[in-house]
């Protein structure tokens, strides 16, 4: 089945410069953004033309000390759906917020860091974004708690250790609650001037409060190089193995409800699998005023709904500026979603019955009516491939 979506977007901003009173300083911006396409939710059938509108509003308040700085962003937007095609969302309006408060303090060696935020988030824009498909409905409370140091070794090595906690709540009852644990330690090594060695070990606890007691075990190792090849050229690449285990502590699996079509509560295959993990990012200056990169991964990330999602992907960017007012830029994007496989704790795209290819290509055009001021436009192509039905 074949799934083809034109989407053209037009959107402005606004943004105050900053109020400087000793050490605090101010900065808000607001977003006008207006979306039209002729099937916005990648349906097989859609009940036609969607308009989007969204407006959003961000204020930040920054304090600073010599050695400390403390920061509070915030974010509220407003959206609405207009047209036929609003009856495929799952919900008309909704209002997506943010707020994080950070705390970063530098010593000569170390670099501390702690930072507490909360974020309500559309559940379809989300699923939509990690997997092109949009049956999600309600909305997402996240509640994250993290913290981390930087210590300089010498003046070519530094380890980084950090570390999060998260705790998900749906509204759609249909799901179900979930806290994650996530550690991270790094560590960093300049081989030359141009050259760093970069090491990292990750473990993420992942436990459902479902009827199961669904719970995964996720580590990953990866190693990888950051090196400026010429003047021109840069290249960043990892490599590495994610491993998993999955288990359920009550046993009680078949009792699960099945939820929406398309979206399967957090139902990991018991026992374990592991897979190579890679990415590399190609970087060129063509010329002062433009820029390509080419990048590609096979990587293993969790969902909005707790599946790990198994993909492989390739992408292409090129930003050009035009004048010190105008820029312009393309990119494309594929994807391949593999199915879920039988004898995989790996879950593919929310539990689908066979591969998925997403792929997306836009071309955005930016102008900056005054400082404060900008706007752009810009058409994008999305199509995807699936077996899933839906």
């Amino acid at each position: 089945m074949n799934k083809v979506a034109i989407l053209a977007i037009i959107g402005a901003s606004f943004c105050a410069s900053g109020a400087r009173a000793a050490a605090v300083s101010l900065k808000g911006n607001a977003t006008e953004t207006l979306e039209a396409s002729d099937n916005y939710f990648l349906s097989n059938a859609p009940s036609g033309a969607t308009v989007k509108s969204l407006t959003a509003g961000t204020l930040d308040v920054l304090a600073l000390t010599p050695s400390t700085s403390y920061l509070l962003d915030t974010n509220y937007s407003y959206y609405k759906y207009f047209g036929p095609g609003a009856a495929d969302a799952g919900i008309t309006w909704g209002t997506p917020a943010s707020a994080t408060f950070t705390i970063n303090h530098a010593t000569k060696l170390d670099l501390f860091n702690i930072a507490a935020s909360w974020t309500r988030t559309d559940a379809q824009t989300a699923q939509f974004a990690q997997s092109g498909v949009a049956t999600a409905h309600g909305s997402i409370d996240t509640f994250a708690v993290n913290g981390g140091v930087t210590h300089d070794l010498g003046r070519i090595d530094s380890i980084t250790w950090t570390a999060q906690a998260s705790k998900v709540s749906f509204t759609d009852p249909n799901q179900f609650p979930s806290v994650d644990v996530t550690t991270t330690a790094a560590w960093k090594h300049d081989v030359t001037p141009t050259t760093t060695l970069n090491n990292l070990v990750s473990f993420d606890w992942f436990s459902e409060d479902d009827p199961a007691q669904s719970q995964r075990l996720f580590w990953k190792f990866m190693t990888g190089l950051d090196s400026k090849l010429s003047p021109r050229l840069t290249f960043t690449g990892h490599v590495g193995i994610g491993f998993v285990n999955s288990y359920q502590t009550a046993g009680a699996q078949s009792i699960i409800p099945p939820g929406p079509p398309g979206i399967a509560p957090f139902q990991p295959q018991v026992g374990a699998a592991n897979s190579i993990l890679a990415d590399a990012t190609l970087t060129y200056q063509l010329f002062k005023t433009t820029k390509v990169s080419l990048t590609a991964a096979q990587a293993v990330t969790p969902t909005i709904f707790g599946q790990l999602q198994k993909s492989d992907t390739i992408g292409l960017n090129l930003t050009h500026d035009i004048n010190q007012r105008s820029n312009l830029s393309l990119s494309a994007q594929f994807a391949l979603l593999p199915a879920a496989q039988s004898n995989s704790a790996f879950s593919g795209q929310n539990g689908q019955s066979g591969d998925s290819d997403f792929f997306s290509a836009t071309v955005k055009y930016g102008y900056r009516v005054r400082r404060e001021c900008r706007t752009n436009l810009s058409y994008t192509y999305r199509a995807r491939d699936d077996e899933s039905g839906i």
